[in-house]
């Protein structure tokens, strides 16, 4: 039963999401995508998974003409992701998102209190990448801010900063509390700024 279901998202993805999709490469799988806006400036590699009911977009409402989507090989997305890029956002290779993240490089307008927030124009925030090989725990949310290469961003974290490679960042803001240290070979608790700390 297991190989009739993935040969099914196979199929689907060989005749269907090629349709859809900037490009869709070989093996990868979507589980019954909750909603595709903007396919065709979205990008996938190859062995991608990306579980059920999540939303991916890819549209200009700001303006800018390069809007894209990239989520490169092996990535696996979670259940009940929404990652909507106006601009630009990239997942490098082998980035684990959880379930119910959120990732974006735009926000609501809201300064004008004389209009409904839902009536006010949509704003580009930062770019976004999540590094190489990440793991984004369950409902994280990133904001318009760059992630590095294998780092770990823990459960209900808001990441609104940039975060540097080999970090583990938690909390909303997020903020770095371990940092992987290449000479002694191993993961370092940080101070307030980041720091690694001798405790």
């Amino acid at each position: 039963m297991i190989k009739i279901i993935r040969f099914y998202y196979l199929f689907k993805t060989v005749f269907y999401y090629k349709l859809i999709f900037g490009s869709i490469g070989i093996y990868s799988i979507i589980k019954s995508n909750l909603k595709i806006d903007g396919g065709k400036r979205i990008f996938i590699g190859n062995k991608v998974n990306i579980a059920y009911k999540s939303w991916l977009a890819a549209l200009p409402l700001t303006g800018e003409q390069n809007c894209q989507l990239i989520i490169e090989d092996g990535c696996n997305v979670g259940n009940f992701n929404h990652i909507y890029a106006t601009h630009s956002v990239i997942l490098r290779k082998k980035v684990l998102t959880a379930d119910k993240v959120y990732i974006s490089d735009n926000l609501h307008g809201y300064e004008d209190i004389s209009i409904p927030i839902i009536e006010q124009p949509i704003k580009q925030n930062k770019f976004v990448e999540i590094g190489e090989g990440s793991w984004l725990c369950e409902n994280v949310c990133v904001l318009g801010a760059k992630i590095g290469k294998h780092c770990v961003i823990g459960a209900n974290s808001v990441v609104t900063k940039d975060i540097p490679d080999y970090c583990v960042a938690v909390g909303s803001p997020a903020i770095i509390v371990k940092r992987f240290n290449f000479k002694k070979n191993k993961w370092e608790k940080t101070n307030k700024y980041g720091e690694s700390s001798n405790e």
